[in-house]
């Protein structure tokens, strides 16, 4: 156990030291349920103005203030004043409340003057670039709005010339962004509106025309040229393939030249952070120069010296890698802490990040719902309240087993912090992160510190190629390292699903086990077991319901028809090749569903090679499937007359497929039905045509490609 220090949670006065974190937790529910419910309050514009009386009117009356009985009423109006405030500051940046956004004014195709934001990113089929809507043009008058967009530009060369900050007059219909079409898909439609982006539109070449140029915010700008100029001197230097994407993903934060494999690579050994400059990169660069400046230390006011130094080096690293979000958020963390290190004597590191994650918010409530910016703080929050704590039971004598410990221990207390939100939102855990670590962190310490320096050394054209060649061995060890321990057997368990509810639990496990270690109080004790009962019981109650699942799942992917019939923890899977064949759209539209579903066991089967299977719960023969008692009739081609003298053929399901050339009305001559779904495998001018007929017979429909996936449920499963 650590002795008792000012920055020690075991000191008595620990909440004391920290009331930025008491002020930041009212203020972030605030933010975070106005983001959730989706809703403005207006009245909480008059209640802001009441709670602001009272609590002056408390501070003005001092006397209310020595009378212990009555001295939480004054917490709870400033805790509910801090509540409003984040509610009422995020719905102010929230950009579809404002009556100027560009949507309110037409759902027509309109000029519009906009604004890019953001460079250029090439697609398989288009290039995509986030705009700024300035004005729409109506009734031959320019009218000013607001609001930001996606949009797609055709393929062609002119639009390579589009850089950030150009304007551009652009003739289109903005549409609303699409909610996921699939079970447990991602949600690309709330990812966007975190960004304030509700709306998209396609832009085909002629549609569009340039005006101004470099027109953004100069300080973005430039750092971006100054990132594309540095990125020139590694091309230069005969830096190219994977180690060009690696490095100057790695050093600079351009990540548009990795390969996807590569990716999967680093995801699965644990080290995909070193691939978005972030909160590591910038810990390293902080780290290194703190190091250097350490002379500083023993002169008079040398460690002021030292602190407005490494301001000037963090804040230039930020500009040399294109002041990208991640990088302006990890630059601003750590601003804080270098700031708070002169006086670390009278500050404690919590108070410090509880502080500049409050600036944060203010500046922009919606980087809370960032996974960067929530890694980053849990993973700083690890290292500073576990690290220390893990790295005390053992000191070994030696410099290099000391090191290697050091590291572990920053592993295990970031990975302690971050797993859970790591399952959350990917699924996955790499198994080796302690080994990749061992090897990454070193690795990409060097790398960073090597490729600042070739911005220098490159220049030199006597010494470039030679420092060329050493940056790209660097990095070709890195990829080397981060491959091997990818291959081997079990780097990760993928495949884990829980819910936003249990990842609080998980988390709140997390809190009352680290008090209990540092407090050796009963109550944390029990507090954690009861947690532990709460989390095991819905995870009991969870497992149950998968068991006992009987669902025919008829998903929406392009071009493709693709069924799951789901019978408790099992499936088959029925679909073209196209899809089977493809594991990243395997992934992004159907095994989501599948790991939420706790789907154990999947027979998967190409729709192209089968005319029969039989398994105990389906049987599919031809066109025809049966499915726990329920019939389902497949027409993807011309369909022959099934009726005979007596009575049509009775089904439940009619899914019509693959622009199968038949009419609703042979359907209904042929067979007797609850409804016919059309799925995503067919044309949409055909499904149109199948819906007015359906809608003239009277016939219950569904459009797969139109509505999203079809679920229907069939109850729970009997003993």
């Amino acid at each position: 156990m650590r002795k008792h220090s000012a920055n020690s949670p075991e000191n008595l006065n620990f909440w004391s030291q920290i009331p930025f974190l008491r002020i930041l937790l009212p203020f972030l529910a605030g933010i975070i349920i106005a983001i959730y419910s989706g809703t403005q309050i207006k009245v909480f514009d008059y209640a802001l103005l009441m709670l602001f009386a009272l609590i002056v009117l408390h501070i003005i009356f001092k006397k209310l203030n020595y009378h212990y009985y009555i001295s939480w009423i004054f917490g709870i109006l400033v805790s509910a004043f801090l509540f409003i405030s984040g509610f009422q500051l995020t719905t102010l940046n929230t950009e579809k409340y404002n009556s100027s956004h560009f949507s309110n004014y037409s759902n027509k195709e309109n000029l519009y003057l906009v604004k890019t934001t953001e460079t250029i990113l090439e697609k398989e089929k288009s290039y995509k670039i986030s705009i700024q809507v300035l004005a729409i043009k109506l009734n031959g008058i320019w009218v000013k709005t607001s609001g930001k967009a996606i949009s797609y530009f055709q393929k062609d060369s002119l639009v390579q010339t589009i850089n950030y900050g150009d304007y551009l007059i652009v003739k289109t219909n903005f549409s609303e962004i699409n909610p996921p079409q699939n079970p447990s898909e991602f949600n690309y439609k709330q990812y966007l509106s975190f960004h304030n982006i509700y709306e998209q539109a396609y832009l085909p070449s002629g549609k569009w025309a340039s005006l101004k140029q470099n027109e953004g915010n100069k300080i973005i700008a430039t750092s971006l040229a100054i990132r594309k100029s540095l990125l020139a001197i590694y091309k230069n230097n005969n830096i190219t393939g994977d180690e060009f994407a690696v490095g100057s993903a790695l050093v600079l934060g351009y990540k548009d030249k990795l390969d996807q494999d590569l990716v999967s690579a680093y995801a699965s050994s644990g080290a995909i952070h070193v691939l978005a400059v972030s909160g590591l990169h910038v810990g390293i660069i902080y780290l290194i120069f703190c190091q250097l400046l350490f002379f500083l230390d023993v002169f008079k006011n040398g460690k002021i010296i030292k602190m407005f130094l490494l301001l000037i080096l963090l804040w230039g690293y930020a500009i040399l890698t294109g002041l990208s979000p991640s990088v302006l958020r990890s630059a601003t963390m750590f601003s804080f802490i270098v700031i708070a290190q002169p006086w670390k004597h009278h500050t404690n590191i919590f108070n410090t990040l509880a502080v500049s994650c409050f600036v944060l918010l203010l500046y922009n409530p919606y980087l809370i719902m960032e996974v960067g910016f929530q890694l980053s703080y849990l993973a700083v929050l690890g290292i500073v309240s576990i690290q220390p704590w893990l790295y005390e039971k053992w000191q070994p004598k030696y410099w290099f087993i000391n090191k290697i410990w050091q590291i572990t221990t920053v592993s295990i207390a970031a990975q302690i912090m971050t797993f859970p939100l790591g399952i959350l939102y990917f699924h996955q855990f790499p198994n080796y992160f302690l080994f990749s670590n061992l090897v990454v962190i070193p690795l990409a310490t060097a790398i960073l510190s090597y490729g600042i320096a070739m911005f220098v050394l490159g220049s030199i054209p006597s010494i470039g190629l030679a420092c060329g060649k050493v940056f790209t061995l660097l990095v070709w060890l890195l990829n080397k390292s981060v491959l091997f321990i990818d291959q081997i057997p079990g780097a990760i368990l993928a495949g884990i699903t829980t819910t936003i509810f249990q990842t609080w639990l998980i988390y709140t496990l997390l809190v009352f086990i680290m008090l209990y270690i540092y407090f050796k109080k009963a109550k944390y004790l029990f507090a954690f077991l009861s947690t532990l009962i709460l989390l095991l019981s819905n995870l009991s109650a969870l497992a149950y319901q998968a068991q006992k699942q009987n669902s025919l799942v008829i998903y929406n992917v392009s071009k493709v028809a693709a069924y799951d019939f789901i019978y408790g923890n099992q499936t088959l899977f029925l679909a073209d090749s196209a899809l089977t064949n493809n594991k990243s759209k395997m992934l992004f539209h159907i095994k989501h569903n599948w790991w939420e579903r706790k789907i154990t066991k999947q027979e998967i089967c190409k729709s192209e090679n089968i005319n029969a299977f039989y398994n105990a719960y389906t049987a599919i023969k031809n066109d025809f499937i049966q499915f726990n008692g329920k019939r389902i009739f497949v027409i993807k081609k011309p369909m022959p007359n099934y009726k005979n003298a007596f009575k049509k053929l009775r089904v439940d399901y009619i899914i019509v497929s693959k622009n199968a050339k038949v009419k609703i009305q042979e359907i209904k001559n042929n067979f007797e039905f609850e409804k016919i779904i059309f799925d995503s495998s067919s044309a949409s001018w055909k499904i149109e045509n199948w819906k007015n007929e359906c809608n003239e017979l009277n016939i219950s429909y569904y459009s797969v490609p139109e509505s999203g996936a079809y679920i229907e449920n069939f109850g729970l499963l009997q003993d």
